[in-house]
C-alpha cells in the first residue's frame, strides 16, 4: 500500500479500524462455530472432545460442578489415568456464567444432575 506521507494521519486510523473489525469478525465466527448447546450428559463429552465451548442448563451446585470434572475426565480416559506430566487435564471445567443468559424455561433440568437448572453455564477445557 503506497500512501503519501501527508495522508498517513488520515489513512492509518481507517486501516486500523478495518483490521480490528476483520480480526473481531474472524474471532467471533471461530467462537460461534465451536459453541454448542447441550441439554443432556450423553452429548456433553462428545462435544468436549470436538473442542467445543458447551453451553448447558446447570443447577449451579459446587458438588455437581466437581462431578462434571470427574465424570468427564473418567469418560475421556476410559479407565486409564492421566500422566503426571500432563500440563492440562482432559476434564471439563466451567468457563463462566454468560452475562447475557439465554432464556431458561421453568422446569428445565440440569444437564448432569436432573435437578432444576438455575442458570446457563459455559464449559470447556484448558488447551
Amino acid at each position: 500500500l503506497d500512501v503519501a506521507f501527508s495522508a498517513v494521519g488520515s489513512i492509518v486510523p481507517v486501516l486500523l479500524e478495518e483490521i480490528q473489525a476483520a480480526l473481531l469478525a474472524k474471532a467471533t465466527k471461530g467462537r460461534d462455530d465451536k459453541l454448542v448447546k447441550v441439554y443432556k450428559w450423553a452429548d456433553f463429552v462428545p462435544a468436549l472432545e470436538q473442542q467445543c465451548l458447551i453451553l448447558t442448563p446447570f443447577c449451579d451446585q459446587t458438588e455437581w460442578e466437581e462431578k462434571v470434572k470427574e465424570m468427564s475426565r473418567d469418560e475421556v480416559l476410559n479407565g486409564e489415568s492421566e500422566a503426571d506430566t500432563t500440563a492440562t487435564s482432559v476434564a471439563a471445567k466451567t468457563l463462566c456464567k454468560p452475562f447475557d443468559q439465554p432464556e431458561l424455561p421453568e422446569g428445565t433440568p440440569c444437564f448432569v444432575s436432573g435437578l432444576p437448572a438455575t442458570t446457563w453455564v459455559l464449559w470447556g477445557r484448558s488447551y
